[in-house]
């Protein structure tokens, strides 16, 4: 009889177990979601990328993406504290510690060298934006001061009249015209402002606009070129003035209207008349055609008395343009020589015929 053989047990290992037990149909074990190390630690996100940041509450996802740690994209409005302006191409570390974001101030001055050494306080806003710092809202803050920003002044560099700026020195600027045109006052030749003893107080003439047209104003009380028949007539100064450093000389005859063929006969038999510029002001003190003041005591008074405002033109009276000695009393509406012969019945010497008028009422009254 053969004796019998103990049988022999085999102890699979974890792995063969799994293969057999794949291969007898059983189910597929789920894939580990974290890995084991000797030390008996689970190693989690987290410790698979080891973080720069000590301290830092919010999640990777939150500024990174899966393709690549270094495109960052983080909402930064919801810190309370914009990005626009050049601060948007800032990057993060230019302002923040990699090792605690929380660690940064928002004051412009922990990171901007302030030139203006504290002198203006330390809210830059109030003149500075993001955008960069030559863009100033000048025009506002000068709005509350003595001299409002207009004109071309708006477009001016503070430095250009404020010398100290950069140490915060703004109230050395002097609010008189001079005292940054003094070189365009030097330097004016149409007309020259030096020899002719104009003031340097350039608001009386110009314009914060532009320098021309000038407007000086009060030209008008010397003889009219902003308002009347001169107004808009003109393009410079030289036109009338015509002697350069002596305004007091003028020219009335070079205009195209003034031509002496044309004048000569308008004028026939005034007294006094000649084609000569203070001839033309004697008569004409305002520049308008008919403001001849001189007619009431030289000859007859047509601007007081009855016939002020009676009449519009020298031809409603001088019927012969080219003799001003010959007029015409007859032509009025209320000379009528029906009702005219019955109110001088009986005087003697009367006729209707405008001499005769002239020789009993030389001044116009009845």
């Amino acid at each position: 009889m053969k004796a019998r053989t103990a049988p022999i047990w085999i102890v699979p290992t974890f792995t063969a177990a799994l293969v057999a037990l794949t291969a007898l149909g059983g189910p597929s074990p789920e894939p580990a979601r974290a890995r084991s190390n000797p030390g008996g630690r689970t190693r989690t996100k987290a410790t698979r990328h080891r973080s720069p940041h000590k301290r830092l509450k919010r999640d990777c996802e939150t500024c990174h993406v899966a393709t690549s740690f270094k495109d960052i994209r983080f909402d930064h409005e919801t810190t309370g504290f914009s990005i626009d302006g050049r601060h948007a191409d800032l990057a993060c570390l230019d302002c923040h510690s990699v090792e605690d974001f929380s660690r940064v101030e928002n004051t412009c001055a922990s990171c901007h060298e302030d030139i203006h050494r504290g002198r203006l306080g330390t809210s830059c806003e109030r003149c500075h934006a993001p955008d960069g710092w030559r863009v100033i809202d000048a025009e506002r803050i000068h709005a509350g001061s003595d001299f409002p920003l207009v004109g071309r002044h708006i477009n001016a560099d503070c430095e250009q009249c404020h010398r100290g700026a950069r140490i915060g020195a703004f109230h050395d600027a002097s609010p008189e015209c001079v005292s940054c045109h003094r070189a365009d006052y030097e330097s004016a030749t149409d007309p020259d402002h030096r020899a002719s003893g104009f003031s340097t107080d350039c608001q009386g003439c110009h314009q914060p606009l532009r320098w021309r047209p000038a407007t000086m104003v009060d030209h008008d009380g010397i003889f009219p070129i902003f308002s009347g028949t001169h107004n808009n007539q003109w393009g410079a100064c030289a036109q009338c003035h015509v002697q350069p450093g002596n305004n007091k000389v003028v020219s009335c005859l070079t205009c195209h209207e003034h031509a002496q063929g044309l004048m000569d006969p308008v004028h026939q038999g005034i007294n006094g008349y000649a084609y000569v510029t203070q001839e033309c002001l004697n008569c004409h003190p305002t520049g308008v055609a008919g403001d001849f003041l001189e007619h009431d005591s030289a000859y007859f008074p047509i601007y007081r008395g009855a016939h002020k405002g009676k009449w519009g033109t020298c031809k409603k009276c001088h019927v012969n343009s080219a003799d001003r000695g010959v007029f015409r009393c007859l032509d009025c509406h209320a000379h009528r020589q029906s009702k005219m012969d019955s109110k001088h019945r009986g005087r003697k010497g009367y006729s209707y015929d405008s001499n005769a008028c002239y020789d009993c009422h030389p001044h116009g009254k009845g």
